[in-house]
C-alpha cells in the first residue's frame, strides 16, 4: 500500500494589499483630479452651447433677411406685370420675373423650390451672392 498523498496545499504568501490600495491621500488627489476634469468638461459644455445658440441665431437672422429680400422681390416683380397689363409692354418679362420672385419666396417658406420652377442659373446664383456676402 501506497501512502495517500497530502490533501494540504503549500502556504502562499499572501497578496501584498498595500500595493493595491490607495492611500487617502491619494484617493483624495484622485477625486480631486476626477472633480477638476468634471468641472473643465462642464465649462467647455457652457461655451459650446453659447456658441451653437450665437450661430443659429445669426442663421435665423440671416434666413429673416433673405426671406424679406424675396418678399420685396416679390412685391416689385407684381408692380411690373400690374404695369405690362397697363401698358400692353414687356409682359414676358414681367411675367418671367414674378415667376422667379415666386418661386424663390416659396422655397424659402416651405424649404423646398415649385416643380413649375426653373432653376436659377449660375449667373442668377453669383449675382446673388455678391449682393448677400457673408459676414
Amino acid at each position: 500500500m501506497s501512502p495517500m498523498p497530502s490533501r494540504r496545499r503549500p502556504k502562499t504568501s499572501p497578496a501584498p494589499q498595500a500595493s493595491t490600495e490607495l492611500s487617502d491621500a491619494q484617493r483624495f488627489a484622485q477625486a480631486l483630479r476626477d472633480s477638476e476634469e468634471a468641472d473643465r468638461r462642464a465649462k467647455q459644455a457652457a461655451v459650446d452651447a453659447k456658441i451653437a445658440a450665437e450661430r443659429a441665431k445669426a442663421e435665423a437672422e440671416a434666413d429673416a433677411a433673405r426671406l424679406q429680400r424675396a418678399q420685396q422681390a416679390h412685391q416689385h416683380a407684381v408692380e411690373l406685370v400690374k404695369e405690362a397689363k397697363r401698358t400692353g409692354k414687356g409682359r414676358a418679362e414681367a411675367d418671367a420675373a414674378w415667376r422667379d420672385a415666386k418661386a424663390e419666396l416659396v422655397e424659402l417658406e416651405t424649404g423646398k423650390r415649385p416643380a413649375w420652377a426653373s432653376r436659377p442659373t449660375e449667373a442668377a446664383v453669383a449675382a446673388a451672392e455678391v449682393e448677400e456676402p457673408d459676414a
